[in-house]
């Protein structure tokens, strides 16, 4: 097993098939977005990391990696895409947060 942050490189890497298979560049986003998924959360003396760590935040972590290695190859108007069609690539994308900090609906009675 070779973790980066959350991820087994070695097995989880199935969830993300376009990703370049160059580890070193690979592990550079996974530590990158890892990193950023940890600061997204709160902080431990407020809640600490569950133990084992939730698949949602192995998830998070490959989503944001990926939403790095595409803002890397977008340019500079941070937009990728063929033939003029394009996707603005954002930092941090709700669905990434939301694996981190789910929301929590309230109940009315």
């Amino acid at each position: 097993m070779a973790l980066v942050g959350w991820v087994d490189t070695q097995e989880d890497l199935a969830k993300w098939p376009d990703a370049n298979r160059d580890m070193d560049g690979l592990a550079q986003y996974l530590q990158a977005a890892y990193e950023q998924c940890l600061e997204f959360l709160p902080p431990a003396d407020v809640e600490p990391l569950p133990d084992p760590i939730p698949e949602r935040f192995v998830l998070a972590q490959l989503l944001q990696a990926r939403a790095l290695y595409r803002s890397a190859i977008a340019g500079s108007n941070d937009q990728i895409g063929p033939d003029g069609m394009s996707v603005t690539v954002f930092p941090m994308d709700w669905t990434v947060k939301n694996l981190l900090r789910p929301r929590r609906v309230g109940r009315v009675l």
